[in-house]
């Protein structure tokens, strides 16, 4: 995704007095650890003041386990940006490049993926097809689901050592390729989700890295490679960071994917991924990689008012078909590229090079 950060300053929270009282206790949930659960031990605290306060603590807890729970404050839900903005030392970034819908709420906090609530979303970590994603992602929960609608979490870490390690490293090496095809009709719009017109276009290709080709007057296609796995700054650690299976087309089902196939052809996908050297997936790939997300999630049921901040690099999330109204609110911040994290993505390597 294309990331800008909010024309809304930085502004320091409404600061109330903190006491030795104000205490916040870190456990681990069960069952898996993640995420790290911080509830207050007296009641009435202010969420956005007592991160405002302990941002620093926050971000180690971050670096360590990938993701922490908030629950038990004052504010909820109405904390989220201020808690995100706090964590990432940086302003919330606007959702530019989605390959999802979403609505904006208003002063950078955002819908989660509106998407059928009787359907999965897979494990994936925010916008690492695109050039620039965010290190941190905050969710809060208005209105929890009457059943289901949990956001699993998963450590990439722990992914990667899962996924088998020949198909591991062809895809450190050669990187993922990241496909769409965008035709009337189908899909979000191009110019809806590249944030620009015709005359943008090669300032498109250019600010994010990504080949815009023009197959026809009603086809355009975008091509951006993109490192699998990375290794995160401050842990140090590898991780699996990748949208592989998530962005495939295969994501719908099985046989939606086919009818797709059959009616479009791959040429006309709206979206899909292959290996950074052009070959296509094979269904034993995309089910290894799966069941490696499979093998680490981990989930919690929202609770109103809970406030959810992640890691992007160190965990991903999804979320789970739900019965009943949920209103999950999400931002982001802490901007960052591919310039930025050590890599050993060959076909990566070379691209940068010959620019």
């Amino acid at each position: 995704m294309s990331l800008r950060t909010s024309s809304r300053p930085l502004r320091s929270a409404k600061r109330r007095s903190l006491t030795d009282a104000d205490a916040v206790a870190f456990s681990a949930m069960e069952p898996g650890g993640l995420p790290v659960l911080a509830s207050p031990t007296t009641p009435g605290v202010p969420l956005s003041v007592w991160v405002d306060a302990h941002a620093s603590q926050v971000r180690r807890h971050l670096h360590h386990t990938g993701a922490v729970l908030f629950r038990g404050f004052e504010e909820g839900a109405a904390a989220l940006r201020t808690v995100v903005e706090r964590v990432a030392g940086d302003g919330a970034l606007a959702y530019d490049d989605g390959a999802t819908p979403r609505s904006a709420l208003g002063e950078g906090v955002y819908s989660s993926t509106e998407y059928p609530a009787d359907q999965t979303i897979e494990m994936h970590n925010e916008g690492c097809y695109s050039w620039r994603w965010p290190r941190v992602l905050g969710f809060a929960c208005a209105v929890p689901p009457a059943t289901g609608g949990q956001t699993p979490l998963a450590d990439s870490r722990a992914v990667l050592r899962r996924v088998p390690a020949d198909l591991a490293g062809r895809l450190e090496r050669h990187g993922v390729r990241y496909v769409r095809n965008y035709t009337p009709g189908v899909g979000i719009p191009w110019k809806e989700a590249l944030g620009c017109d015709e005359q943008g276009l090669d300032g498109y290709a250019e600010r994010t890295r990504t080949e815009v080709v023009r197959v026809g007057e009603d086809h355009l296609r975008t091509v951006a490679l993109r490192p699998a796995v990375a290794r995160h700054p401050e842990s140090g650690d590898w991780v699996w960071f990748n949208q592989a299976t998530s962005f495939h087309v295969s994501t719908v089902g099985g046989e939606l994917a086919a009818e797709m196939v059959r009616q479009l052809g791959h040429d006309r996908l709206p979206k899909t991924t292959e290996v950074g050297d052009g070959a296509r997936f094979a269904g034993a790939e995309l089910a290894a990689i799966r069941a490696a997300f499979a093998a680490e999630v981990t989930t919690f049921d929202w609770r109103r008012g809970d406030v959810l901040v992640v890691d992007n690099m160190l965990v991903a999330h999804g979320r789970a078909p739900f019965t009943g109204d949920r209103e999950i609110r999400v931002a982001m911040a802490g901007a960052w590229d591919w310039s930025g994290p050590q890599t050993r993505c060959t076909e990566h390597a070379d691209e940068e090079t010959a620019r």
